[in-house]
């Protein structure tokens, strides 16, 4: 592999801006699976954390060393948005959070 493709790789140019960072990718695949679960045949799916690594670590890896990319679909539709599916995911943790807690000052 020639010095200036491994370069590119390591400093994960080939991903959109929001896929970069480590934690942001995490937050993306736990949405996902969030979205999904409970659907028929999820049960047969990976989990969150194998989906993320393999999606990222390897398919997306290996796609951008072949001269592959993701990008943002230019066709005038009106997509969902992510930061939406990221939210509401927030505001689930919260209120799951605020159960616990009181469940725990009940005991």
């Amino acid at each position: 592999m020639n010095s200036n493709l491994k370069n590119w790789l390591e400093s994960l140019e080939y991903l959109p801006k929001f896929l970069r960072d480590f934690h942001d990718q995490k937050d993306i695949f736990k949405v996902i699976h969030h979205i999904y679960s409970g659907n028929s045949g999820t049960e047969e799916m990976p989990n969150w954390i194998s989906a993320h690594m393999y999606t990222i670590d390897w398919f997306l890896w290996y796609m951008a060393s072949r001269g592959y990319t993701l990008q943002k679909c230019k066709k005038n539709l009106e997509f969902k948005n992510m930061e939406d599916d990221l939210k509401s995911l927030e505001e689930v943790k919260h209120e799951m959070f605020s159960q616990m807690l009181d469940q725990a000052k009940k005991k």
